[in-house]
């Protein structure tokens, strides 16, 4: 049986780093930095607040953990939806696109994003 008073305590000292670990994002307020979501399929995370979508483009930076305060961003990502080619943003500039193919790294995060190879009616009844 655990005393009330180390309950509280116990409380007191799990309760607060909860609630840091997993802050929530404004889109525009500065002081508040956006959550991560993990990608499954990737060990990385993305903060969907932070998501640019432009036309078929989406553009989005990846980071090795989940905690927003950390600056470990890998790298900045365009992927065309249409075309399903990624590009890496380096200071303002692109690197020419390449096609993302299934099982690739970009993959689980397009598919994601872009919706890509969503299941049909018929394939969500066989399931």
């Amino acid at each position: 049986m655990i005393h009330k008073p180390l309950l509280v305590l116990a409380l007191a000292l799990v309760l607060p780093s909860a609630a840091t670990a997993q802050p929530t994002g404004a889109p525009g307020n500065p002081t508040k930095p956006a959550a991560r979501e993990y990608v499954p399929g990737m060990r990385a995370y993305y903060e969907p607040e932070r998501v640019q979508r432009e036309g078929d483009r989406v553009s989005f930076t990846l980071y090795r953990s989940a905690v927003p305060e950390t600056p470990d961003a890998l790298d900045k990502f365009q992927i065309d939806c249409k075309t399903r080619e990624a590009a890496v943003i380096t200071e303002g500039q692109a690197t020419p696109p390449a096609r993302v193919l299934a099982g690739e790294a970009l993959y689980p995060i397009g598919k994601k994003l872009c919706e890509w190879d969503q299941k049909g009616f018929f394939q969500k009844l066989l399931d």
